[in-house]
């Protein structure tokens, strides 16, 4: 049906160019008419539970004006970051509330997990979340010579998005192919290591440059070599040129995403300067990345099969537009989401040295040496780890909450909501409520362990909740993270090496802050003291 309508579509796009004012209008179409057609074609509920709910409208929120007011200078919610927007508006309206669109469809904001349970559980087979405009846009629209209509899982929807996400499932989500990468992934984490020692300041400990621009760096490294089997060099001293520009236009795609595809914008009926700039940003992206899989493709022609065959090898042998849709996705997603879920991770860790040395007690005990090799074997069983890992982020996830768009009229805290309607579901409001996680303001890693690790490191799974839905940082059901074990591993990786090298500390002078972007990124005076840790020492 999306295939049929896009045909249709490109057929009639040359004449939509002649009329005013719908120059980029063409995205947004295909968008609105594919959820229309993947809607529940049901006539409206007439059951008791719908008719006895309060109306839609009666939902509480600010009309457009306040909520305008609220955003600019002087006003209540100027400059203020994700976190605190949701936080302040929760106290404002209650546990639901009505935010209007500004051009867009209208969004429920819900902090009840059992509007989380009803939304989820009638996601139908194909759940319903708004990808990035500017990327349908691009895609299907601007370069259909490269991509031929295929949108890859960011901007797919229906049966179309059903269709790759089951092609690639077994690619990505396969902890087998996954952990085929360790050796490398270790590798660049050994690399960033070096490099990280060799900007360290022997005296103070610290290090000689933006701690985060080089975690950016190592994420970039990483994901680059799952996407596209290449070793970028970012950290020697004469990394691949290609590289660096390809990393500088990740960057600013990911800030102009959140520009055009978030904030209000005019780009889908005015193509403004900064929009032509972002779409030339996203056509270097493009070439760039491209050249990468070509010459991997010829390196794999030389080099012959093997049966150990790559991500990359893998996503080629589906179709090459579904490769060059993946990995691009893959290099988008995978470097600001995966740096900044480390620079939080350590910075919890840091900020708790019992936690930490405890931590590297396990540590010593997977890598009795500094350098002994990370291998499949070794990083079976790392519970404290990965319970350090799950607890920081739930105080702070990537993002503060999920996302869907209803496929059927759902009553959410007894409120009709019509399908179609946009609910984003606050999960970090809860994780950090005493109402389901005790000690809620504490980083307890024990929360999350199934037994005893030792005499001073007890399971106590009473202090989280048992409601499975309140606790989800890469989502839930068949639209659950694509990249999330890739990342785990990523994270788990980096983090062995540092804390297996390092006692490090935190020395902001005040605790961790973020800014908004399309995720909440760390941001502000980032800096961590790095003591090399004395060999049989924890």
């Amino acid at each position: 049906m999306w295939k049929s309508f896009e045909l249709y579509k490109h057929c009639a796009f040359k004449q939509k160019l002649l009329a005013p004012g719908r120059l980029f209008s063409l995205g947004r179409e295909l968008k609105q008419q594919a959820f229309l057609e993947l809607l529940d074609t049901k006539p409206t509920r007439s059951d008791d539970d719908w008719l006895q709910a309060k109306p839609y409208a009666e939902i509480p929120g600010p009309g457009t004006w306040r909520l305008l007011s609220y955003f600019l200078p002087g006003g209540k919610l100027h400059n203020t970051n994700l976190i605190d927007m949701n936080r302040r508006m929760r106290e404002w309206y209650g546990d639901i509330y009505r935010v209007p669109g500004l051009g867009k469809p209208d969004m429920i904001f819900t902090y009840n997990p059992n509007d989380f349970a009803v939304t989820y559980r009638n996601d139908g087979v194909w759940p319903l979340r708004t990808g990035l405009e500017s990327f349908t846009y691009y895609r299907i629209v601007h370069r259909p010579d490269v991509f031929g209509g295929v949108g890859g899982l960011v901007s797919e929807q229906g049966k179309s998005w059903g269709d790759i996400r089951n092609k690639v499932n077994p690619v990505l989500m396969k902890v087998q192919n996954v952990k085929q990468n360790l050796p490398q992934i270790d590798e660049i984490s050994k690399d960033f290591v070096d490099r990280l020692e060799s900007l360290r300041d022997p005296h103070t400990h610290t290090i000689k440059c933006n701690f985060q621009d080089q975690i950016k760096m190592w994420a970039f490294e990483s994901i680059s070599y799952v996407a596209l089997n290449t070793r970028m060099g970012m950290f020697t001293d004469h990394p691949d040129p290609n590289a660096i520009r390809l990393a500088k236009y990740m960057i600013d795609f990911f800030n102009d995403s959140f520009k055009y595809d978030v904030r209000p914008s005019i780009w889908q009926y005015y193509q403004m300067p900064g929009f032509k700039r972002f779409l030339q940003n996203y056509d270097n992206i493009t070439e760039i990345t491209i050249n990468y899989i070509e010459a991997a493709m010829d390196r794999f022609e030389r080099d012959g099969h093997s049966d150990n065959t790559c991500v990359l090898q893998q996503l080629l042998a589906l179709n090459k537009r579904v490769a060059v849709a993946m990995a691009m996705d893959m290099l988008m997603a995978g470097m600001d989401t995966t740096s900044s879920a480390l620079v939080t991770i350590l910075y919890n860790i840091a900020s708790n040295p019992v936690k930490q040395g405890q931590l590297r007690r396990e540590l010593f005990h997977i890598l009795p040496k500094a350098n002994d090799s990370l291998t499949e074997e070794n990083t079976k069983n790392m519970p404290y780890l990965r319970a350090c890992i799950k607890e920081a982020l739930r105080i702070t996830p990537i993002t503060p909450g999920n996302f869907r768009v209803t496929s059927k009229d759902l009553v959410l805290s007894g409120y009709r909501v019509p399908r179609g309607t946009g609910v984003l579901m606050g999960v970090m409001e809860l994780s950090n409520s005493e109402e389901y996680f005790a000690k809620s303001a504490e980083f307890l890693p024990e929360r999350w362990l199934k037994q005893d690790l030792d005499s001073d490191i007890a399971a106590c799974p009473e202090a989280r909740s048992r409601n499975p839905f309140v606790y989800l940082p890469f989502g839930f059901g068949p639209r659950t993270c694509i990249g999330k074990r890739i990342a785990a591993m990523e994270l788990e990786t980096l983090l062995v090496r540092l804390l297996r090298n390092y006692r490090i500390s935190w020395l902001g002078k005040k605790p961790l802050q973020y800014e908004s972007s399309i995720i909440l990124s760390p941001h502000g005076d980032i800096r961590f003291k790095f003591e090399p840790v004395v060999e049989n020492s924890s």
